[in-house]
């Protein structure tokens, strides 16, 4: 998410108070108003009938809480929600803020991956929105000194910007996917859209790396079945969403997103972070040692997928004695096997 994205954040609103709210009401007022919809019937034939008879008590009353409170499923002009990976919401920031819910296609298969059932204790860490000039090659260094292998998806504006860094990420065993060219929401996007987004994206990535880009992750998560199906069959690429989110986007300080991540891990998970956020490379040292200590180990989401067994492996515990340590590489991993 780029520092443009985190500026179309969204403003609290406050409901407007029913006396204003009854003054003009659209006849397409969805079930959400209809509170206030009865509220006002219920004003307005109570003030008649006291004015006609001056009782105190009348079937108005029943009138009101039968109009204010009718089930939200009769509503005429109710909209259904639009398929999202996340909760829904206003716009595609706030879409960022939860965490991908099961969105099965209507012919139940599998259309993207939010974690991955595995046999053993291995996790993929993803990093999002890169690469920064000055941020990421903070992170490979990080990553180099414990031998951790991570997915980068990166915009191709900034993958075009800063071919070296791609270059340097493969060649340490990473993993380079494609997160569109410019952050847009692709689920709002036209074909010729989906072709610039994610064609000429691949297309600069493919042009440094030599290596087809087999792995896509929608900006804000924001996409749909049909959308991800399209992908895989027109694209040559798998939707990979998330199980574990710090919210890093947020800024909430580096103890903060080492806790959430630390929180939400277990084995098979993807782990969504930024690499173009100071705070996000601040907690990795921690985040990683913390997550070593425990016996995870890390992989890039292609060897995850490579991984998926009937069999999930039980969540593993630090013990007190537990130093974080470098992940062996993986022909030791290999040969232990």
């Amino acid at each position: 998410m780029t520092p443009k994205d985190e500026a179309r954040g969204l403003k609290g609103g406050h409901q407007p108070h029913p006396p204003e709210a009854c003054q003009r009401l659209p006849s397409g007022t969805s079930g959400a108003m209809r509170p206030l919809i009865g509220a006002c019937i219920f004003s307005d034939l109570c003030q008649l009938e006291l004015i006609m008879s001056r009782r105190f008590f009348h079937p108005c009353i029943l009138a009101g809480v039968m109009f204010g409170y009718a089930p939200e499923s009769n509503a005429q002009n109710s909209e259904p929600l639009p398929p999202s990976p996340s909760q829904p919401a206003a716009s595609p920031q706030a879409m960022a803020m939860q965490t991908p819910q099961e969105l099965p296609s209507q012919s139940g298969e599998r259309t993207y991956y939010t974690a991955i059932r595995v046999d053993g204790p291995y996790i993929a860490m993803t990093f999002d929105d890169g690469p920064s000039a000055v941020l990421t090659p903070r992170l490979l260094d990080i990553l180099k000194q414990r031998n951790i292998k991570a997915t980068f998806f990166v915009l191709g504006q900034l993958a075009q910007e800063h071919p070296e860094i791609i270059s340097r990420a493969l060649a340490e065993g990473h993993e380079i996917a494609n997160h569109s060219w410019d952050h847009k929401a692709l689920n709002k996007l036209g074909e010729g859209g989906l072709q610039h987004e994610l064609a000429d994206t691949s297309a600069t990535i493919t042009k440094t790396t030599g290596k087809p880009v087999t792995l896509m992750r929608p900006p804000y998560g924001a996409t749909n079945p049909r959308l991800n199906k399209a992908i895989e069959k027109e694209y040559g690429m798998k939707v990979i969403l998330w199980s574990v989110d710090p919210l890093d986007w947020k800024r909430p300080g580096p103890q903060v997103i080492t806790q959430r991540i630390l929180a939400g891990t277990q084995p098979g998970s993807i782990i969504l972070a930024h690499d173009i956020h100071p705070g996000t490379i601040e907690a990795m040292p921690s985040t990683f040692d913390a997550l070593l200590a425990k016996g995870y180990k890390f992989v890039t989401v292609s060897e995850l997928l490579a991984m998926e067994s009937k069999n999930p492996a039980p969540t593993p515990s630090a013990s007190p004695a537990a130093a974080p340590a470098a992940q062996k590489s993986s022909k030791s991993k290999k040969k232990s096997a």
